[in-house]
Order: structure tokens, then sequence, then C-alpha cells
């Protein structure tokens, strides 16, 4: 599994927080417990700053993030 989310922070066409996640593991994944869990934690993360975006038209701003998750080596 790769050690990164790209996700961008946006919005639905009726102004609600809205996050595309560009990376995630694909169909029938193998992921082990510890990565499952650096994967929630990301998406968690991604989740709160997603709703923190102002979604009003004349302040929002699409973002495009990239989180790192902490897998042990």
């Amino acid at each position: 599994m790769d050690n990164h989310l790209d996700v961008v922070l946006t919005q639905t066409r009726d102004r609600k927080p809205l996050a595309q996640v560009r990376n995630l593991p694909g169909h029938d994944a193998d992921l082990t417990p510890q990565q499952l869990r650096a994967l929630a934690a990301v998406l968690c993360i991604a989740a709160e700053e997603c709703e923190a975006q102002p979604m009003n038209p004349k302040r929002f701003t699409q973002r495009k993030r990239e989180y790192l998750m902490a897998l042990p080596l």
C-alpha cells in the first residue's frame, strides 16, 4: 500500500463538503490491521478538514491535499 493519500477537498452541487479520494487501494485490496488503522486515521483527518472548509461561494476554494500515512517499518 502506498504511504500517502491524495484528496481533493471540494463541495457538492448543493454546497455541502465533499472529499474526492484519488488513490484508495483498488478492488480486493489486502491490508494488514496496521494499514487499515493508518488509512482510517488519515480519512478521519481528511473528513475534519473537509468539514472545516468554507462552503460560501465567495470564500470557497477547492484544495488538493496529500496526507502521509504513518506506517510502521
